[in-house]
């Protein structure tokens, strides 16, 4: 049985639970760099990755805009944002501008074709015209993307989210909110897992050698599942899921098998209200998955379970950043997981848009304690509110950078990890 509320009983919990984390006692593990490069309005999800193969990770955000009311013949914004790395740290924005499903609102970059170059998957949220997933195919000795459009059918879906004062849904069905593509059932074929916010399912793709992917499959997920995850939480070899449910603040997790069949093994609660972003990674170095959950319109809270295999996390740790916890100061919309101080240990940092700020949290503990030691590191963004975080090499000296997609300014700004 899963005991989520564990707690360690190490004295560093106590203080990471009253938000008491150790100032910065030296120059900070990354450095802000000054340019920012303009992209479309609100751009809600970034990726980072080299589509050309000249070894620069080119840049690539989910231009979301506002959302309205899904009656209106435009409800949000339809765009993608590329830049092309012409060199390390200098971009330049292709025009014209990749148009997806209305509200993009995440990115997987993964080699969908027969072809060797990465391609851009897009998830729409607001896709009243059926324009669910956009798949843009990377033709790169034409130098363009070609779009494909695949609909999710909705006809057997039923709506389970918020209706206005005459009972009209606010948003569409099925709402997708996050993406993952993997070989999840070992065929060569890149396969697609989503998550369907508005009617509580998970929407499996399977990976088809002509049409890239096959006729949806839909995987029961109550609670409205807005992030997902993959790992190999039981050491089998076959791919899992973790979900986190906005409505009911759980983390379900699914086991998988060889023909990617899922089936729900069991579900815990987040320690918070509302769970928005998940991430998977080994934090105390013990060769088991962990996982890492935000909560964004209740508290500043950040919690790492974890894992024990075979599915368990007995063991929870939450790092709050805030100074009050009974306040909502910073507003967590994004988290990343990547080594940014260059000491093998994996850091935290998260994008908090109320505040206007990213905070890395470094890992300092070198054991592989389940309680662990975290140095707070703070990075401020004027006029800008950062939104969502991508990890890549963009100087080319080795270490992790953060990319960080800023509302208000409609930019990007980088965070790089210092020699």
């Amino acid at each position: 049985m899963m005991k989520a509320h564990a707690r360690p009983t190490h004295s560093l919990f106590v203080l990471l639970l009253l938000g008491i984390l150790a100032p910065p006692l030296h120059a900070g593990a990354l450095s802000k760099r000054a340019r920012l490069f303009p992209v479309g309005p609100n751009p809600s999800a970034i990726a980072a990755k080299d589509l050309n193969g000249d070894g620069l990770p080119e840049i690539i955000t989910a231009d979301r805009g506002p959302m309205t009311d899904p009656r209106e013949e435009r409800p949000a914004n339809d765009e993608l944002s590329l830049l092309i790395a012409q060199d390390a740290l200098d971009y330049v924005r292709h025009h014209p501008s990749l148009k997806t499903g209305f509200a993009p609102y995440d990115i997987a970059l993964a080699n969908i074709d027969a072809l060797k170059w990465p391609d851009i998957i897009v998830a729409g949220f607001m896709a009243v015209r059926h324009r669910d997933i956009s798949l843009f195919l990377n033709i790169k000795h034409e130098n363009l993307f070609k779009p494909v459009e695949f609909r999710i059918p909705d006809e057997a879906l039923s709506y389970c989210r918020f209706k206005d004062g005459d009972g009209v849904p606010l948003f569409t069905v099925p709402g997708l909110t996050a993406i993952a593509v993997s070989d999840l059932n070992h065929d060569g074929l890149r396969d697609l897992i989503a998550t369907g916010w508005s009617c509580d399912v998970l929407v499996f793709l399977p990976g088809h050698a002509q049409t890239y992917f096959g006729t949806p499959q839909f995987i029961p997920a109550a609670g409205a599942p807005v992030d997902i995850e993959l790992a190999d939480f039981d050491a089998d070899g076959y791919t899992d899921l973790a979900v986190a449910l906005y409505a009911t603040g759980e983390i379900a997790l699914f086991k998988g098998d060889a023909q990617a069949q899922y089936r729900e093994v069991g579900r815990f609660p987040t320690r918070g209200r509302l769970p928005t972003k998940l991430k998977v990674s080994d934090i105390n170095d013990d060769g088991r998955a962990d996982l890492i959950v935000s909560h964004c319109h209740t508290d500043d809270a950040i919690v790492v379970f974890y894992g024990d295999g075979a599915f368990s996390f007995s063991v929870s740790q939450e790092i709050v950043l805030g100074s009050d916890r009974e306040v909502l100061e910073h507003e967590i919309r994004d988290l990343a997981v990547a080594d940014f101080d260059g000491n093998q240990r994996p850091d935290i940092a998260a994008a908090c848009y109320a505040s206007g700020r990213v905070a890395v949290l470094l890992n300092q503990t070198e054991d592989r304690a389940r309680s662990r030691d975290f140095r707070e590191e703070s990075y401020s963004f004027e006029k800008a509110r950062p939104r969502a975080l991508c990890v890549a090499d963009f100087d080319r000296n080795g270490r992790d950078d953060l990319a960080v997609a800023l509302w208000d300014a409609d930019a990007v700004g980088l965070l790089l990890g210092t020699e």
